[in-house]
């Protein structure tokens, strides 16, 4: 059972890998960047909301209604005014990894607390 178990577990995990990079390259084909900030803007959406149902005592779902329009502005204007300047008319698009890396640490940071500024600071 436990052979079974584990070529089962490998074949699940290694069709989660396969999905990895078919997304990744569907990204990169259609935006002709690679952007790794796509969980970022998801989390930094779960956080929106929590602070809307926390602070101002929506229900979840209008939290939602809310937050999905703003988070769609934030993608928008971060697509428009940063990544779209860095792509061109250029046929090889530039390689966004590492500088989307760096966005994702900042993105991090803004949602830390104060007592993790101190090692924001030096990330950045």
């Amino acid at each position: 059972m436990i052979w079974i178990d584990t070529i089962l577990q490998g074949i699940l995990l290694g069709g989660l890998y396969a999905l990895f990079a078919a997304g990744l390259s569907l990204v990169f084909g259609i935006m002709r960047l690679v952007n790794l900030a796509h969980g970022d803007l998801i989390v930094m959406g779960a956080y929106l909301i929590l602070v809307l149902v926390t602070l101002l005592g929506l229900p979840p779902f209008a939290a939602l209604l809310i937050a999905m329009p703003l988070m769609f502005c934030m993608g928008w204007g971060l697509q428009k005014f940063l990544l779209n300047r860095t792509l061109g008319d250029d046929i090889l698009p530039p390689c966004w990894s590492l500088s989307d890396c760096r966005l994702c640490c900042r993105m991090r940071c803004l949602r830390h607390s104060l007592r993790t500024a101190s090692v924001c600071r030096r990330m950045l």
